[in-house]
């Protein structure tokens, strides 16, 4: 005889007759069975029942009790803590290298020993109704034990009280490093070793698959993406340094009056011209009706509006009306809040279609919905990111007209050229943008000077295009932007 099996040969002799057959007639063996101190007994009802020591730290400190026989009972000694079943597998050093099992019951957590898992665990009190409350206390008992395991393998029930008490125990030990089981029978370990036995519970454990966390994954795990067309602004000389994609955000900067309307109009109507899409514009410095509206008719019939006979105006219309709509606030008390402009501009996708949605200028969004103890350059941040996602979700190019900061002026009077670290109240402008633009005017008075167009930030080259420059001339007649003679 081995040293140290007499205790459990000698438990092994209290198994004889009906209690051991029941247990075997579960797929559980004896040497189990004593192993883990359990003993036959008798009980409240004529079913079958055992006795289950509860130790921790090589004390025994409880006892549960349960049938193995018809109705499924189960009862304890008054006064036993609710601690983990067979919590001291975890202090054992030889066991170190085995992955950690926690099963919903100790029959089940006796079928994992049995496979050869001796570091297994079950929760005292089965499955939680909720998640929530004191029936999770025994993972502050257990916590100084449980912070180092990994991986551990989740060998719940399969329905719905065991997706709660699953859920719950990946939120408390952690998600990146719980796995879970797929039954091929039954709803447990023991319904495995019960119908399939011993080596499909073995299979069944070493098939433990990671729980799925959102933001990891395998190449094979993505989804292919929609290809988003990259489309010509067919503003000369543009098309290498940038192109129209939906699902970006384009933020337009530069000094006032340096002419960032004048190419978000321009480039809104190249796109309804060229390519049939529409904009929803919320336009805040300028009247929709006379002043944008002058610009809008002046590309479609090429010449100044004071030149247009009601029958060019009248044309004109009909295709202002087609391929733009406008996002304004009719009561000047009403908060133009980013959440409110969101709201028109997907009505505006879901209503006309519109594939282009801009603001201009930013700085006359409402900061009405800005959480107390925030900073403006925090809510900045967090508004960007909203427009990116509502880009995405929506399917549309966001353009974001943004002033820079008060730049001093040089000698000579002229304000410098901005970059995108200038645009005011924060450094997110440049960082979240996909695309970000610079309008510049060197010599303002000069109504002949060229325009220069800097795109300074692509954040894809093969698509959408590369940063550059391109020197335009703005031709108010035609509201377009074109090569200098």
């Amino acid at each position: 005889m081995l040293p140290g099996t007499v205790g459990i040969v000698g438990q092994k002799a209290e198994w004889g007759g009906m209690h051991g057959q029941a247990l075997q007639r579960r797929g559980l063996s004896v040497e189990v069975a004593a192993k883990l101190g359990w003993k036959p007994c008798g009980g409240p009802s004529d079913d079958l029942w055992i006795a289950m020591p509860v130790v921790d730290q090589g004390q025994r400190i409880g006892t549960k009790y349960r049938t193995i026989t018809g109705t499924k009972v189960f009862s304890q000694d008054k006064g036993t803590p609710q601690i983990l079943y067979n919590i001291d597998c975890l202090r054992d050093p030889q066991l170190a290298g085995y992955p950690l099992v926690i099963c919903e019951g100790e029959l089940d957590a006796a079928s994992a020993i049995q496979a050869g898992y001796p570091k297994t665990v079950s929760v005292p009190t089965g499955a939680p109704q909720t998640d929530s409350g004191a029936e999770w206390s025994y993972l502050v008992h257990a916590k100084p034990l449980l912070d180092n395991q990994r991986p551990i393998i989740l060998a719940v029930d399969n329905d719905q009280p065991g997706q709660v008490l699953q859920e719950g125990l990946a939120r408390r030990l952690g998600r990146s490093r719980c796995q879970a089981l797929d039954y091929p029978a039954g709803k447990d370990l023991n319904d495995v070793l019960i119908t399939q036995g011993i080596t499909a519970v073995r299979h069944t454990l070493a098939q433990a698959h990671y729980m799925p966390l959102s933001g990891l994954h395998r190449l094979h795990e993505l989804p292919e993406r929609p290809v988003r067309p990259a489309l010509d602004t067919h503003i000369p000389g543009l098309e290498p340094h940038f192109r129209v994609r939906r699902g970006d955000l384009v933020v337009v900067t530069g000094p006032p009056g340096h002419g960032k309307s004048s190419f978000v109009a321009n480039l809104a109507c190249n796109m309804a011209w060229h390519w049939q899409t529409s904009t929803a514009i919320a336009s805040f410095e300028s009247a929709v009706v006379p002043d944008l509206r002058r610009v809008l008719r002046s590309f479609r019939a090429e010449c100044l509006e004071i030149y247009m006979g009601d029958g060019s105006k009248q044309v004109a219309d009909e295709w202002i009306n087609r391929y733009f709509a406008f996002v304004g606030a009719e009561n000047e008390n009403e908060e133009r809040t980013l959440g409110w402009l969101l709201e028109r501009f997907a009505a505006a996708k879901q209503r006309y279609d519109c594939g282009i949605c801009c603001i201009d200028p930013w700085n006359e969004v409402s900061i009405a919905d800005k959480p107390d103890g925030w900073t403006v350059e925090q809510w900045v941040s967090q508004s960007l990111k909203v427009v990116k996602n509502f880009a995405r979700e929506h399917d549309v190019a966001f353009i974001i007209v943004a002033h820079p900061r008060k730049l001093g002026r040089d000698r000579y009077g002229n304000i410098p050229k901005p970059h995108l670290w200038d645009i005011a109240d924060s450094a997110s402008w440049a960082n979240r943008c996909d695309v970000g633009i610079v309008i510049y005017r060197k010599d303002i008075m000069d109504r002949n000077a060229p325009t220069e167009i800097s795109v300074e930030k692509s954040r894809d080259y093969y698509s959408i295009g590369r940063p550059g420059m391109v020197m335009l001339h703005w031709q108010p007649e035609t509201s377009r932007f074109v090569r200098p003679l």
